[in-house]
């Protein structure tokens, strides 16, 4: 996924959210034989580095908060891409699945 998400392109956010929840469905089937502590330690680095490669394809997520579970389904973290933390095109991680949305004063505008 190349294209930087700029404000008020509500296309862009929902096919950045369908790319990545397609990257994680396919990590999750590639490693739910592993076990339970596996796949919780396997999440936070998976999306870790799938922000990495996201910001190296032009787009600038930062980390807003995290809260990561031994159990994997109760796992979130949250980035954002706006000047300001929790504004911009926000990425909710919450186990094995993505929400992207736009948060700021010009929502969808």
């Amino acid at each position: 996924m190349e294209d930087k998400v700029e404000l008020g392109d509500y296309s862009k956010i929902l096919a950045l959210q369908e790319y990545i929840n397609s990257r994680l469905r396919d990590a999750y089937e590639s490693n739910k034989d592993k076990g339970r502590e596996n796949l919780s330690k396997f999440l936070v680095d998976f999306v870790e580095a799938l922000v990495d490669e996201l910001n190296a394809n032009g787009h600038s997520f930062g980390r807003c908060d995290y809260s990561g579970d031994v159990n994997f389904e109760n796992s979130e973290q949250q980035y954002s891409d706006g000047e300001e933390m929790g504004c911009g095109v926000l990425l909710h991680f919450h186990g094995f699945a993505v929400k992207a949305s736009w948060e700021g004063r010009d929502k969808y505008a």
